[in-house]
């Protein structure tokens, strides 16, 4: 049994990222194993933190005195060797340390929280306190009754923790200070009981004490055999004291069985047997050998909406059962999992497992333990769920591929896609791309034969795709229209709406008016932390900035001037509704968008109305563009097409046209054929016209020249170096010692890697919660030599105390540069 181990420490920032060794105590070592989290000393102050091990036995180079793991937190291991090996990967190609990607990787329930406490020595007595206290306040806190506080309760009264006070009467022996880990969420437990003596005795002993009460405990564990406190309570009538004192007497024992939070469900659809059509046939046949071929592979399922890819993934995942292992599906948005939800929990059961940020923590919880268990076999969940301890992965797939959602923005900055390949690689597994519009990426790799492209050119069940009308909304306004709904799509929806169809409006704006404008001078409402105009929201007559969340009461005059004619500027899914209720009075409009689902559930009740048919007009974001499916929706209306066509960003194109062609492909996805209305000032566009006839191929083609023209990505990778700090000069200080020292390294030691440096140039949004932004941009191709390049920057970086007030990280191609 090994006396050392290599831990990963969460204490260490980039600069001194590495794996530590640590000597394990006699009494720890049957406890620690790869996977399992410890607390150890770290530091010069020998504070201790958290830890994960990573692997057994030493480094033999190490020239440093080894320190002794603490405690040990888990009781088995948390990551796999899977899981660890992923972490590694993620860590050298990321940019960041070891314990961020495995935080990451598990749930927030697992997570630990340091609890600092101070003690009042049992010496001190209320005077001597009383009296310490006038030279040190802090000692206020406590009391006679209270002789012990947290350090966040003394932070609580202070504004801050008043360290120096604390380490002075610690130091003195006036206070005593302690640590602990205590972990965020617990495991879900319930009492049980059983008979602990033969059933006639126990019988017997109820009838001697002549109570009725007695007996039908004793007659529900005959003939249950064991039960929960609730259900025995339930079924007898008993009551807690009851129970105890049946215990105590010897007649039941009683115990802690652990249970799972489960999400809520609706009541379940039964399970459909389905055939597949001719295509979905032809394209199941296909894959099944890559998934039986014991190897990583990789397909793309390219198929138009309503095509039928669901049916296809189901096939799929149940052969992956029948081989004995498991299957991942991701899924972009929580508003798709309710309906996707509820297909899978049909077809498999209880063997389905949910992750997604919806749940409570403690849900989220539980489904992770059941997956690791093997309990759960088929997970679906949003992006972080590509991360689930799957037992024997065989499955992995990315409905809606393409989205910018599979992308992490915040540490560590992977791409679900990324991260699906690796652990495809890693586990011989099969990762299937599915999307009616494949990312730019993802169709060129299949168009170079890095694997197969499988193609759903019909829609299933004979259904036709919707017919699509381009509406010029040019000209309008100087004829007097000025209505969101312009008279095409008017027309459009009063005839959906007289047949007794349902429609979706797509506007990507939530809030009443996109800002506020002075009609005298031309104030706008500015956030005072970021960079941004404020949107106002007409439900609560508040502006709300999208970036911080700040918000304020809209002002009845113009601040600068004084003027009282303020006037809304744009268009929001606020104030569509309130115009949709003025010209459609009879029917009923649901809205959907941030503001409407924030609360736990609302995505699944507001689709169970729609499919029920209590909502005639679904109103919302790009929530509504995607992975719906409604029998009754046959009129898809979009009201801004252009809003973010010309945005200022290499990806601008191909997402307009992915959420025009999926937000279309919503209608008529049954035997009515659907209709389109796109409201566009530039009908002539070739991403709207190539979207109008959802014609990927043709829009792929031009995109990929521009992509080639621009080096962006797949023609060429991007790592963009962003720098943040509350001073804008320190931002750009920063980032030209960056770049000097990049260039510097590129001309001598990376000679053989050189590549521009472009920058430093403003972010989107240059200031975001006072922090201001720019980065430098390096369009290089993926490999060792850039890793040790970039990586050895940002460690020069990190450890230069001259910039210690700025934050710089990388990211390897953003969805915004």
């Amino acid at each position: 049994m090994q006396s050392v181990c290599r831990v990963a420490v969460s204490a260490a920032n980039y600069a001194f990222d590495r794996l530590y060794d640590y000597d394990i105590p006699e009494e720890l070592r049957g406890q620690v194993q790869p996977g399992v989290r410890v607390i150890v000393p770290f530091g010069k102050g020998s504070r201790t933190c958290e830890a994960i091990v990573v692997r057994m036995g030493c480094d033999p180079k190490s020239e440093f005195a080894r320190k002794s793991i603490c405690c040990v937190l888990d009781a088995e291991p948390v990551m796999d060797a899977h899981l660890l090996r992923l972490a590694a990967h993620m860590c050298s190609t990321l940019f960041c340390t070891f314990y961020d990607c495995a935080r990451a990787m598990l749930p927030a329930g697992l997570w630990f929280r340091r609890i600092e406490r101070y003690t009042l020595a049992e010496e001190i007595t209320e005077a001597q306190r009383a009296q310490l206290a006038q030279e040190h306040p802090v000692l206020s806190v406590f009391t006679r009754r209270k002789r012990t506080a947290t350090a966040k309760e003394i932070t609580k009264k202070y504004g801050e923790l008043p360290a120096e006070q604390l380490n002075a009467l610690c130091a003195r022996g006036v206070l005593t200070f302690s640590s602990e880990f205590d972990r965020r969420v617990s495991d879900k437990t319930v009492t049980m009981y059983g008979l602990a003596m033969p059933d006639d005795e126990a019988m017997r002993l109820a009838e001697c004490g002549r109570s009725p009460v007695r007996m039908e405990v004793v007659s529900a564990l005959m003939h249950e055999g064991t039960l929960s406190r609730h259900d025995l309570q339930y079924l007898s009538g008993a009551s807690s004291e009851v129970l105890r004192a049946m215990v105590k007497k010897g007649m039941l024992y009683q115990w802690e069985e652990e249970t799972f939070r489960l999400p809520e469900q609706e009541e379940l659809p039964p399970k459909q047997e389905y055939v597949l059509s001719p295509q979905q046939q032809a394209a199941y046949d296909r894959m099944e050998p890559l998934l039986l071929s014991g190897h990583p592979e990789a397909a793309l399922l390219f198929g138009v909406t309503g095509s039928g890819k669901t049916q296809v993934y189901l096939r799929l995942i149940e052969r992956t059962l029948r081989e004995g292992r498991s299957a991942i599906v991701l899924v972009p948005e929580i508003g798709l999992t309710p309906q996707l939800i509820r297909k899978f929990m049909a077809q498999f059961g209880e063997i389905t497992a949910v992750l997604h940020s919806a749940l409570s923590v403690g849900e989220r919880y539980d489904s992770w333990k059941r997956t690791r268990s093997g309990a759960a076999r088929v997970i679906v969940g949003t992006r972080s769920a590509v991360f689930a301890p799957a037992q024997n992965l065989g499955l992995l797939i990315l409905d809606e591929e393409q989205d910018d959602a599979y992308k992490s923005e915040n540490n560590p900055r992977y791409h679900a896609r990324d991260v699906a390949k690796y652990r495809a690689m890693q586990e011989n597994a099969l990762v299937v791309f599915g999307s009616a519009t494949p990312s730019i990426e993802t169709f060129y790799g299949a168009e170079i034969g890095k694997y197969p492209m499988l193609s759903l050119r019909e829609r299933y069940a004979g259904a036709r795709l919707p017919e699509v009308t381009i509406a010029d909304m040019r000209g309008l306004t100087r004829q007097g229209y000025t209505s969101a709904v312009g008279p095409v799509l008017r027309q459009a929806m009063d005839t959906c709406l007289a047949e007794g169809h349902q429609c979706i409006l797509f506007l990507n704006r939530r809030g009443a008016a996109r800002q506020v404008v002075c009609t005298a001078c031309g104030w706008t409402p500015e956030c005072p932390s970021c960079s941004v105009s404020m949107t106002y929201h007409s439900v609560n007559h508040r502006l709300i900035c999208h970036y911080c969340g700040h918000t304020e009461p809209l002002p009845r005059v113009c601040p600068s001037c004084g003027c009282t004619h303020l006037k809304t500027d744009g268009i929001g899914t606020q104030r569509l509704e309130q115009e949709l209720h003025e010209l459609f009075p009879e029917a009923s409009v649901l809205r959907m968008d941030a503001d409407t689902t924030g609360t736990k559930g609302a995505h699944a009740k507001l689709l169970a109305q729609v499919a029920d048919g209590k909502a005639d007009i679904l109103l919302g974001t790009q929530m509504v563009t995607k992975g719906l499916d409604f029998d009754n929706v046959t009129l898809v209306g979009i009201i801004d097409a252009d809003q973010a066509l010309f945005a200022q960003d290499y990806r601008a194109r191909e997402r307009t046209f992915s959420l025009l062609t999926q937000v279309v492909g919503r209608a008529g996805r049954r035997g009515t054929q659907g209709h389109a209305v796109i409201q566009t000032y530039s009908p002539e566009n070739p991403v709207i016209l190539n979207a109008a006839r959802q014609d990927y191929e043709r829009f792929y083609e031009e995109e990929i020249e521009v992509r080639r023209a621009l080096q962006c990505p797949p023609a060429a990778q991007i790592v963009v170096l962003t720098a943040s700090a509350e001073r804008e000069r320190d931002v750009l200080e920063a980032l030209v010692a960056v770049k000097a020292r990049l260039e510097s390294l590129m001309a001598g030691q990376f000679a053989d890697f050189c590549y521009p440096v472009l920058g430093p140039a403003p972010a989107a949004v240059v200031r975001v919660q006072n922090r201001y932004r720019y980065h430098l941009s390096i369009r290089c191709p993926e490999g060792r030599r850039r890793r040790e390049l970039i990586g050895g920057v940002l460690r020069e970086f990190a450890a230069n105390s001259k910039f210690r007030s700025v934050a710089l990280y990388a990211d390897i191609n953003p969805m915004q540069v």
